[in-house]
């Protein structure tokens, strides 16, 4: 694995990285229906298959497929954001630019929720700055994954066309990496979904617009266990 392989549109800066990870937003985390034991057991299975294909910086991995399988099986986690144990532990770190402390806290989150993009996106900062550039690619693979699923999935303008994020963790990362910043968010409904909508402004133009996130699964799961 080279480092070239994930030099793409997420090469992070490292004080324009750290501000942006540091910047403030939050998202909520709507179910189809029960799902059957058989079928828990054989998304699982799914899950941990497309988990496997991940963390080998697989180039054929599908993140949309990896993404619905992770919301079907026993392990998701609509929120997947601050409660997540490690993770505040590991913004705490990169502010102080304990960049190994990060790490571990970043392993820690990673070891029971993978799918976490902070986790990942704090990864990527703080690998490179301590040097384990080989775990940089692992996080970054992660991230232009996921980031590119996410877009993928809609534009953002509209709850007909809302991004489709998963949890917490995937909208706050999202509009973190977009280097965006939010000025009010509200949840709003029509016979569709439940969709997050979020008025963020551009720091660079200064141009404000609605963000709208279909973030229905995550309210489908909400009463569940973390």
């Amino acid at each position: 694995m080279t480092r070239a392989r994930f030099s793409g549109s997420l090469r992070f800066c490292a004080a324009a990285s750290l501000a942006a990870l540091l910047a403030a937003c939050s998202g909520q985390g709507t179910q189809q229906g029960a799902t059957s034991p058989t079928l828990r057991a054989q998304n699982q299975s799914e899950y941990q298959m497309l988990l496997e294909e991940a963390r080998q910086l697989s180039f054929t991995l599908d993140f949309d497929r990896l993404r619905k399988a992770y919301v079907e099986s026993s392990e998701y986690n609509p929120y997947g954001g601050m409660k997540l144990k490690g993770l505040p532990e590991a913004y705490s770190s990169v502010e102080q630019a304990d960049f190994n402390s990060c790490l571990r806290n970043v392993d820690k989150v990673l070891s029971y929720n993978y799918m976490s993009l902070e986790a990942h996106m704090i990864g990527v900062v703080c690998s490179g700055q301590a040097g384990e550039f080989e775990r940089e690619d692992l996080h970054r693979y992660m991230v232009e994954g996921l980031m590119t699923s996410i877009e993928n999935s809609g534009d953002g303008k509209s709850q007909e066309s809302a991004f489709l994020t998963i949890s917490t963790s995937e909208l706050r990362g999202f509009v973190r990496l977009k280097g965006l910043q939010v000025l009010d968010q509200s949840i709003v409904y029509d016979k569709q979904g439940i969709y997050d909508k979020m008025q963020v402004r551009d720091p660079e133009s200064g141009e404000e617009y609605p963000l709208f996130f279909n973030v229905s699964q995550q309210f489908a799961h909400s009463t569940e266990t973390e």
